[in-house]
């Protein structure tokens, strides 16, 4: 190997451990300059745990890491690991909401006027901070603005200049495209190539399947905190990726089972009549039925969300007609929703969804607690029941005292739609149901949604994922600014087709 082609980044034999658990077991492989490497693994197969020991922000407890042929000390900071090349961009957003932009972007590394007194330079600071979010185009980003102001989408693209703006050797991205919309990805990939032709090395962390064929050269595989694969992304398919982190034969849902996709004879559960908010929400109109899985795509800003407050009371000032269950129905606050039968789980469980710091079956019970009172009195055995019912039938890995801000992704997913099922809903409204779990997870929850409508009920999946409205939904809307923009139903339900009828009028819109 020449001096050109020695690893820029080794790993040799790195194991951690916690009580209880070897959360990384004597892990070693190796990323070139210019090399793109995917870290692939479920939820809990030790990735998250490598990546911070690699940041300084976990310390190892055997074995060694090399940069550039030198060997990392045991112990180090995460303001150390910027000092020796490493850049992070992580899934939880780490922008501080008070500061900002430009803040956010040079945080501890402010360019001064003075040192004694430091002054900062804030003319350099927001020059600077433009410069670096132009190098993803992001040129409508006030550099000046507060940063809690921004949509995600833009907190997204702030995080990321941030690890930019670090000269790294090593740029570690964890989910960067989770609140991204397609142009926006586009152009982080285009930043990506660019890196690559500087020599910049990087792992690549995602569940989205064909981001990893798209932008990798390689995928290091763990399961259970070991590595069990690497494997050139040329020379495999999507499921022979999966059955790698997995362990299992992959198998694709069946949605058929359980339920008639063109009966006309199908009881409609939910009607909706020119809403609007008068604001984002333009006289929508729609329905779900009995058994069924109603999807609505559409990019980052196309306002589904919006929609689906609005339509939940928890956000103000609707206007036009609701029929639940063939009664009208006007949202006003969320647990009036609750009480009629109508759920909705956030697509920020972290924020809106759970109580991080309470545990699981506290969490579970959150949406019904009368089930498990007696007059004024909490009945802890009753809460035990339910916590070991919906641990049992949707595979939550923890104790009924577990933390839920201790769970892995995956798993705080499945506790938060076990809180809406708990709740007793005969439609719930899933947004982004699988942001940040891994595939097997995915399969999983897929599996609860499908399950859940097939039972008389039904559920509308919001999605910025083209294959998941493919995989789950039985009729797919397009929204765009607002509006309903076209429907999709059966066979037309592909993935081209989705595509194309989401880009297409955003075209014409914009």
């Amino acid at each position: 190997m020449t001096q050109r082609d020695a690893p820029v980044l080794e790993f040799k034999q790195i194991s951690k451990h916690y009580p209880g658990v070897k959360a990384v077991d004597r892990v070693s492989f190796s990323v070139g300059k210019g090399e793109v490497v995917a870290l692939m693994g479920i939820n809990g197969a030790g990735k998250s745990t490598l990546m911070k020991i690699l940041s300084g922000a976990e310390t190892r407890d055997e074995g060694e890491i090399r940069i550039d042929g030198k060997a990392l000390p045991v112990k180090y900071t995460p303001s150390e690991a910027r000092a020796y090349g490493i850049g992070m961009i992580y899934q939880e957003l780490s922008v501080l909401s008070e500061l900002t932009v430009a803040e956010n972007i040079y945080l501890t590394r402010e360019f001064l006027k003075f040192k004694f007194p430091p002054v900062i330079d804030y003319k350099k600071l927001h020059e600077e901070a433009r410069r670096q979010l132009s190098k993803l185009e992001a040129h409508h980003i006030d550099v000046k603005q507060k940063t809690g102001l921004l949509a995600l989408p833009e907190k997204q693209m702030v995080e990321i200049a941030k690890a930019l703006a670090v000269d790294c050797k090593i740029l570690v991205m964890d989910e960067p495209t989770t609140s991204l919309t397609s142009e926006e990805t586009n152009r982080l990939f285009e930043v990506i190539r660019s890196l690559k032709k500087h020599g910049v090395a990087i792992i690549y962390i995602s569940h989205r399947m064909d981001e990893i064929f798209q932008i990798c050269d390689k995928a290091v595989v763990m399961r259970d905190g070991k590595l069990v694969d690497q494997l050139d992304v040329r020379h495999i398919t999507h499921d022979q990726l999966v059955e790698s982190m997995t362990g299992k034969v992959f198998k694709r849902l069946d949605k058929s089972a359980g339920t008639n996709r063109r009966s006309a004879d199908r009881k409609k559960l939910l009607e909706v009549r020119n809403a609007t908010d008068r604001k984002w929400i333009k006289n929508v109109s729609f329905e779900v039925y009995e058994n069924e899985v109603l999807g609505i795509g559409g990019l980052v800003g196309s306002k589904r969300t919006e929609l689906a407050r609005l339509i939940f009371g928890a956000d103000p000032g609707f206007s036009g007609d609701i029929l639940f269950q063939g009664k009208p129905f006007r949202p006003t606050v969320p647990h009036k929703s609750i009480r009629l039968g109508l759920g909705y789980l956030s697509e920020n469980r972290k924020e809106d969804g759970l109580n991080l710091g309470r545990p699981i079956q506290e969490n579970i019970i959150l949406t019904d607690m009368k089930s498990v009172s007696t007059g004024l009195a909490w009945n802890r055995k009753k809460t035990n029941q339910v916590f070991e019912k919906y641990a049992a039938q949707m595979g939550i890995k923890g104790k009924a005292d577990t933390i839920v801000g201790n769970l892995s992704g995956g798993n705080q997913q499945k506790v938060a739609i076990a809180k809406w099922l708990h709740a007793g809903c005969k439609l719930i409204i899933f947004d982004e149901p699988t942001r940040g779990v891994d595939v097997a997870a995915k399969a999983e929850i897929y599996k609860m949604i499908r399950d859940f409508a097939a039972n008389g009920s039904g559920a509308i999946v919001i999605s910025s994922e083209v294959e998941e409205l493919v995989e789950v939904c039985d009729r797919v809307l397009i929204m765009s600014k607002g509006e309903i923009a076209a429907e999709l139903q059966a066979d037309e339900i592909t993935h081209d087709n989705i595509l194309s009828r989401i880009t297409s009028r955003e075209r014409k819109v914009t």
